[in-house]
């Protein structure tokens, strides 16, 4: 619901555009080093208060607060001052590099510059917060009598635990949304928001675990289930410091011999979608494109690295944590890769806390499974922060001099569209390089009724996107 009752400062899309909210517009200072963002006029509390700068400004600050101890605050570190005093080594929030410069205007200055640092303020973390309110009621501030937000939506009744009641904030001055009261359900009785759904009392319900395996189940739910993609991946890194991982061809072989719509109809019980890709589309804007196991180029690709149908390749382990799905992603992997192409993959379970440790220091390994979910919606949080040579943050060994100076080539593009382009190559480089093997992307399942036109969600924080919700007359 914070998507619904608050509206941040800019809104991210895919390859790193980001869109004004609160923001009107900005000014990137400094080579990058500084920021001013220039609020709307009239932007304004639900209470039809104005809404300030000092309003973020202070917001920042509390979060950094170690007293406070906010989640996901580390977002915040790359604003001067902020790390040192969140990790307690400052004592006041003095040197914090954030202020009001104005009542519209808000000044912030980073320790360096940070690419992506503007698709971060669209995170929850950077969203304004009322000061009086806190202050004055303590914990209490969330109470719908005391609660002041800025989104397209205003809290008017929290039964905690059961559901909420929100109607439109008449104050909000962005895109307005098509309805005039929101009802949301915490109804944990499974068949209660089943059968809430079937009757037409619900308009959408959000179903995981059992409830969504009951939905795929029933031929009249599936017809109206809906999956929508969750900004999060899974895939199996490979240790391309030895061979025969360290051949781009062996990785690539291994990746099109799978059928990626069967192993996610036999494995997973939550909501995912095949991948095509390493990096999900709703990071680079673009979709890989989808099809069957393409088993003549994998056994090609096999034998021109010196395997034709598998002779000579050496056993190999898939390595991963206990966990139901994870034993059946390895069996199928196995049988899969043994149909295909001729070679063997045994499964090496590990209990989780020798897993942990394993993908901290895996030493001389073979394959394990791996999985990220981004923080925030800018490329620089797959491209640069996992697969950068220097930081080898997954372990997979991977060096590429053009992966690394398309990076090189983003960080210094004057432009959004250059460096959308730049990310774009790293991608084509990433894909080809294969030095990890897509197999889902994390996802949202939702049944809709008919009358719900269009439907859509955010893809980093899951919350449903009201101003994308259309209902057909």
């Amino acid at each position: 619901m914070a998507l619904a009752l608050f509206e941040p400062l800019v809104r991210a899309g895919p390859n790193g555009a980001v869109t004004p909210a609160v923001a009107a517009s900005w000014d990137v200072l400094d080579g990058g080093r500084a920021y001013a963002l220039k609020l709307r006029e009239g932007a304004k509390w639900n209470d039809g208060q104005r809404l300030s700068a000092d309003d973020f400004a202070w917001a920042w600050k509390r979060n950094l607060d170690p007293e406070v101890g906010a989640a996901f605050n580390y977002l915040l570190f790359p604003i001067q001052g902020a790390q040192a005093y969140a990790e307690g080594r400052a004592r006041t929030d003095e040197g914090v590099q954030v202020e009001a410069i104005d009542g519209t205007t808000l000044r912030v200055r980073l320790a360096e510059p940070t690419p992506g640092f503007l698709a971060r303020l669209a995170h929850p973390v950077f969203y304004p917060l009322p000061r009086a309110e806190i202050e004055g009621s303590g914990l209490a501030w969330t109470d719908p009598r005391n609660l002041r937000s800025n989104g397209a939506l205003k809290l008017v009744q929290w039964d905690k635990g059961l559901g909420l009641t929100a109607h439109r904030n008449e104050h909000y001055g962005g895109e307005p949304i098509p309805f005039r009261e929101l009802v949301v359900s915490f109804a944990q009785d499974r068949d209660a928001r089943l059968a809430a759904f079937r009757s037409g009392a619900a308009d959408a319900v959000e179903v995981a675990g059992p409830e969504y395996r009951a939905a795929r189940a029933d031929d009249a739910l599936r017809a109206r289930l809906r999956l929508f993609e969750r900004a999060g991946s899974w895939f199996l890194v490979a240790n391309c410091g030895k061979r025969p991982w360290a051949q781009a061809d062996v990785r690539r072989a291994l990746s099109l011999a799978l059928d990626r719509t069967a192993l996610v109809n036999e494995v997973f019980d939550e909501p995912v979608l095949p991948a095509w890709s390493l990096t999900p589309p709703s990071i680079t804007g673009r979709e890989a494109t989808p099809g069957p196991p393409d088993l003549g180029g994998a056994r090609a690709l096999l034998a021109g690295a010196g395997y034709p149908g598998g002779a000579g390749f050496p056993p190999a382990k898939f390595t991963y944590h206990t966990s139901g799905v994870w034993k059946r992603l390895a069996l199928a992997l196995a049988r899969q890769w043994k149909e295909a192409l001729g070679i063997i993959v045994t499964p090496d379970e590990r209990e989780w806390r020798d897993f942990l440790a394993f993908t901290e220091d895996p030493g001389d390994y073979d394959l394990y499974r791996a999985g990220w979910t981004t923080e925030y919606r800018d490329p620089v949080n797959w491209f640069d922060d996992l697969w950068e040579s220097k930081r080898d943050a997954l372990r997979a060994h991977w060096v590429s001099d053009a992966f690394d100076g398309h990076l090189v080539t983003a960080r210094r593009a004057g432009t959004v569209d250059a460096r959308a382009a730049a990310y774009q190559q790293a991608s084509a480089v990433l894909e080809a390089e294969a030095p990890a093997i897509p197999i889902a992307y994390r996802a949202a399942a939702y049944l809709l009724q008919a009358r719900v036109g269009a439907f859509r969600i955010d893809p980093v924080s899951g919350g449903v996107d009201l101003t994308g919700t259309v209902f057909d007359a």
